[in-house]
């Protein structure tokens, strides 16, 4: 997988499988300070009508905690159909650490810098 380096973001792709079957590109930044698997903005969570899952407690950086609601997606990841956990927060899509399991990820962190994502050959 492959994708690039937009002001300072790291950004992948990501596609979409919704419940009436239409397939849509989403693209994330990179965030490997989230232990999760993606996040989207509430609006685009209702936009998606991506079905509710429950709500829970998140930590931030700054030590604050807040309440998000957890809602489920299948999403296209290496090939693969795959359900994943969405939080619904924030303003910019983010794609977290549980994602990048078992991958290897290369960051050229210059503007336009190649952003790749392969398996762990281990």
């Amino acid at each position: 997988m492959r994708g690039q380096v937009v002001a300072h973001h790291p950004l992948l792709k990501v596609g979409f499988q919704l419940p009436d079957q239409l397939a849509l590109t989403i693209e994330f930044a990179v965030d490997t300070g989230f232990v999760g698997y993606l996040t989207l903005p509430p609006t685009a969570i209702q936009k998606l009508n991506l079905p509710f899952l429950r709500r829970v407690t998140a930590n931030l950086a700054d030590d604050s905690v807040i309440h998000v609601s957890v809602h489920v997606a299948t999403i296209r990841w290496d090939g693969h159909e795959q359900e994943v956990e969405v939080l619904a927060t924030g303003i910019r899509p983010l794609l977290g650490t549980l994602l990048l399991h078992g991958y290897e990820l290369n960051v050229q962190f210059t503007e336009g810098g190649l952003v790749s994502l392969k398996t762990c050959s281990l």
